[in-house]
């Protein structure tokens, strides 16, 4: 699909030419190397985006902070989906040292302990620099990494986002999991993963391929995803026998401890059908329930979560 090699050995040097005539009967596996130019532009209107991916001392997006921070920028051509030239002159990859301790967890997997961020800060005018020249935030799990990034840098705030994990139906497509590094496998790459800057790479990578069966780009598949507008619809005051209805449909409880807290809510297209079923279903009665409009804008955003 692209016009320039993302591994770092070339096929040739490694596969004998007899060996191409059963391609059903092995895989290969090759380390990921990005060049810094993927394809050749085909004329078509060119935006910047921005890979972004954070390392963190916890799972939780209430209590733990970011502790590494990496943005990888690109140029893309809207029409063909094609990635065109990655910055990696201009690729960020820096630690910072958070209020909380690093998870026992959060260390195995990374590989990143107290000392090694002790004293450490970000410059927030590097990533503001960067973040505004973007015109599309693209992360693996958007939903864990814009709450994080938007708590210490508000220049996120004000740009679309896409994810790449959320933004295809990778079972759809014939995927088990959508889990960055399986997906990398698949198409036949390897990493050093759990870092930030590599886990942006390999996200890259990732947009830069052909789905197998809609034969669509991952990037285009991704960025038409995060046009789509969705609502945010709100379950107040529902009933405590409702619950594990409302789990099953896919509602997701918002702790009382948070802003606008003590509420079930959901996301959806059909803002209107959603309203039908919980007034049918929940409630047993006609009542209001509150409604936001999401667009990429706020997708994935905790402002989003703590709309009225």
């Amino acid at each position: 699909m692209n016009d320039f090699e993302i591994f770092a050995l070339p096929l040739a040097k490694l596969i004998a030419p007899t060996a191409e005539q059963h391609v059903g009967d092995w895989r290969l596996l090759r380390r990921l190397r990005l060049p810094p130019r993927l394809n050749r532009p085909g004329g078509g209107i060119i935006k910047r985006g921005l890979i972004v991916d954070v390392e963190t001392t916890g799972l939780s997006l209430e209590s733990d902070e970011v502790i590494q921070l990496a943005m990888l920028p690109f140029d893309y051509e809207i029409e063909s989906g094609l990635i065109i030239d990655i910055h990696h002159h201009n690729a960020f990859e820096e630690m910072r040292e958070p209020a909380v301790g690093i998870s026992e967890e959060a260390s195995l997997t990374t590989g990143i302990k107290d000392l090694d961020v002790a004293g450490k800060t970000i410059d927030p005018n590097i990533v503001e620099e960067l973040v505004s020249a973007a015109d599309l935030v693209i992360a693996h799990n958007a939903q864990f990494d814009r709450p994080m990034v938007e708590k210490l840098w508000s220049a996120f705030k004000t740009k679309p986002w896409a994810c790449s994990l959320t933004g295809v139906d990778w079972l759809q497509e014939g995927f088990a999991a959508g889990k960055l590094d399986y997906l990398g496998m698949q198409f036949g790459w390897f990493y050093d993963g759990h870092r930030a800057l590599a886990d942006c790479e390999s996200c890259l990578a990732l947009l830069a391929q052909q789905l197998p069966k809609s034969e669509a780009p991952v990037l285009s598949v991704v960025r038409e995803a995060a046009m789509n507008e969705e609502y945010l619809v709100r379950a107040v005051n529902a009933p405590y026998y409702a619950r594990q209805l409302l789990k099953a449909r896919g509602y997701r409880w918002r702790p009382a401890e948070l802003p606008n807290g003590k509420v079930w809510w959901t996301n959806t297209r059909d803002a209107e059908g959603e309203i039908a079923w919980l007034q049918s279903e929940v409630y047993g009665t006609i009542i209001s329930v509150p409604v936001s409009q999401i667009s990429a804008l706020n997708r994935y955003s905790e402002r989003m979560s703590i709309a009225e």
